[in-house]
C-alpha cells in the first residue's frame, strides 16, 4: 500500500473522488470527507462527514494526514456566488489550506479547473505559465484557490500542487473526433495524475499542472505534468475503444 502516506480527500463523494478511489485501490490509506455520506468503504478507507465551510471540522479531519487532495467545491460554471461559491469555493478553499497548516500536513493538492484559463480555449497546447484568464466567476474562484496555494507555499512552507482539471467525463470509448481540439481527461488518467502529485518529491514547493489526457490536438500542454512522472494512457492520440 504505497508508502503509508495517509491522504484526506475532500469532496470524495463526487465524480473525480469516485474515479480516484476506483483506480487507486489500496494504494493509500484514505480518509474520505464529504457533506454527503459514503457507504461501502474498503478496509483502507474511513469516512468523516463534514462541511468544508467549517474550519474546525476540516482541521479535525486533517489529524495524522500527510496530503490533502482538495476536490470539494461547487463545480458549476453557473453557480450563484453568495448562495454557493462563497461558502464552497472561497471560504472552503481557504479552510483547506488553513487546516493543512494548523494540522502540520506536508502537502495540499488543489483541484483547480480548466476554467482558470478558459479565455485560451481556441488555442493549442496552452502552458501553465500563461496569465490566468477566467471567463466566469466559478473560474475566478479557482484562480483564488491557486493564489492561496502560492501564498501558503511561500508563507507557511506547505507544498502545494494545483491541477487544472479538464473535462472529467472523457471516455476512451466515447464520441470524440481526433481532429478536434480536446481538453478531456479520463478517469484512470485522473487517478494517475493525482497520484503523481501526492508522490512528488518534497522539494516540489509549488506547481501548477494541466489535467488532460494525451490528445492529438490538445488544448492544454501536459509538459509540466510530465515533470512529475505523468504519462497519460488515454486520449484522442490513442485508438478509440469499445
Amino acid at each position: 500500500m504505497g508508502d503509508g502516506k495517509r491522504v484526506l480527500v475532500t469532496g470524495a463523494a463526487g465524480l473525480v473522488g469516485g474515479h480516484l478511489r476506483r483506480f487507486w485501490g489500496d494504494r493509500y490509506p484514505l480518509r474520505l470527507a464529504d457533506i454527503v455520506p459514503i457507504d461501502e468503504l474498503d478496509a483502507h478507507e474511513q469516512f468523516v462527514q463534514l462541511d468544508i465551510a467549517e474550519l474546525e471540522q476540516l482541521t479535525a479531519a486533517c489529524a495524522g494526514v500527510h496530503t490533502i487532495v482538495h476536490l470539494a467545491a461547487d463545480p458549476s460554471m453557473k453557480a450563484e456566488f453568495n448562495s454557493s461559491l462563497l461558502q464552497r469555493n472561497v471560504i472552503g478553499a481557504y479552510n483547506a489550506f488553513e487546516a493543512a497548516r494548523l494540522s502540520g500536513c506536508r502537502r495540499l493538492v488543489f483541484a483547480s479547473s480548466i476554467n482558470v484559463i478558459l479565455g485560451y480555449r481556441d488555442e493549442e497546447n496552452v502552458r501553465c505559465d500563461v496569465p490566468m484568464w477566467p471567463q466566469n466567476v466559478y473560474g475566478a474562484t479557482k484562480a483564488w484557490g491557486e493564489a492561496l496555494a502560492r501564498a501558503y507555499s511561500e508563507q507557511c512552507g506547505l507544498s502545494c500542487i494545483c491541477v487544472r482539471i479538464g473535462g472529467a467525463r472523457y471516455r476512451q470509448d466515447g464520441d470524440w473526433d481526433p481532429k478536434r481540439l480536446s481538453g478531456g481527461i479520463s478517469a484512470r488518467d485522473q487517478a494517475q495524475l493525482f497520484a503523481c502529485c501526492i508522490d512528488a518529491p518534497e522539494s516540489v514547493r509549488f506547481k501548477v499542472v494541466n489535467g488532460t489526457s494525451h490528445h492529438r490536438h490538445s488544448w492544454m500542454s501536459i509538459d509540466e505534468a510530465r515533470e512529475l512522472g505523468y504519462e497519460p494512457e488515454d486520449g484522442t492520440a490513442f485508438p478509440k475503444t469499445g
